[in-house]
């Protein structure tokens, strides 16, 4: 394997760890909060989340492609062919997110964002 394969493989794995994040983290929360979210008179609150949810969704589609496309020009000598800001955005957020969790797990020993639960009415 030559290192433009390895490359490919790793930002395909990266992409892969991005849509999971970008895809079931929301998805989680607007199927848990969707009860309170609809509990008050004014439905504002409950399409901005459904808004932020499609948005997420579409990012999440948006890595899958990228992680799709990573694996298959995994070999091509001139590169993925993927933007750098896709490529960047994807590494820090998904570093970011990580290191949140590990660090909420260490503090509070709860695996965060699936630890939350909606307030009491």
């Amino acid at each position: 394997m030559t290192s433009h394969s390895l490359k490919g493989i790793a930002w395909g794995i990266l992409f892969f760890l991005t849509a999971i994040i970008y895809g079931f983290i929301p998805t989680y929360l607007i199927i848990r909060f969707w009860v309170w979210l609809n509990s008050f008179p004014v439905y504002t609150l409950s399409l901005f989340m459904l808004f932020l949810w499609i948005v997420a969704i579409l990012i999440s589609l948006i890595y899958m492609v990228a992680m799709v496309r990573s694996f298959i020009q995994r070999k091509n000598e001139e590169g993925l062919g993927i933007p750098r800001g896709v490529k960047g955005f994807g590494l820090v957020s998904t570093v970011i997110i990580s290191l949140f969790m590990v660090i909420w797990y260490l503090f509070f020993n709860q695996f965060a964002f699936l630890s939350m639960v909606p307030p009491l009415p």
